[in-house]
């Protein structure tokens, strides 16, 4: 074989392996919904507190209609593949911000809760919350908290 369709067909096998490599790697889109006994949960920050070894957390806050979507590197980029707990936190006093200072994505105080509905303490922690998710999700991820 002559020795540049050699050095040719070296170059494409690289190409071509590197463009399978990596697949799903990167942070998977995801949406939802928070509701708090049936009602949309406004302004609340959505931390997605990662499990999965090397895995990332992820944060995103509510609208108006309790629709969030995910950020981890850029905005609504979405979450790593993984397992995560879930934190619903209630809007700080300025309204819904998330939990990371922009800077560091350290762990921020937890904002005090304005009037409205309060959730509930035990979906506030990572450490306490029941709610967990696997990423890549099936669909959209509604959480429906229980006040009681």
């Amino acid at each position: 074989m002559p020795r540049s369709v050699c050095r040719q067909s070296l170059a494409l096998a690289a190409v071509l392996a590197a463009a399978g490599c990596g697949g799903g790697s990167g942070p998977v889109p995801v949406r939802g919904v928070v509701k708090l006994d049936g009602q949309p949960v406004a302004n609340a920050a959505v931390v997605f507190v990662a499990q999965t070894p090397g895995g990332r957390d992820a944060y995103g806050s509510t609208d108006a209609k309790g629709a969030f979507r995910l950020t981890t590197t850029k905005p609504d980029d979405g979450a790593m593949p993984g397992k995560y707990k879930v934190v619903i936190q209630p809007a700080g006093p300025g309204g819904g911000s998330t939990p990371f200072d922009d800077t560091d994505k350290r762990p921020a105080p937890a904002p005090k809760a304005p009037p409205g509905p309060r959730i509930p303490a035990k979906y506030t922690a990572a450490g306490q919350t029941p709610l967990t998710q696997y990423v890549p999700p099936s669909g959209d991820v509604v959480f429906d908290l229980r006040s009681k």
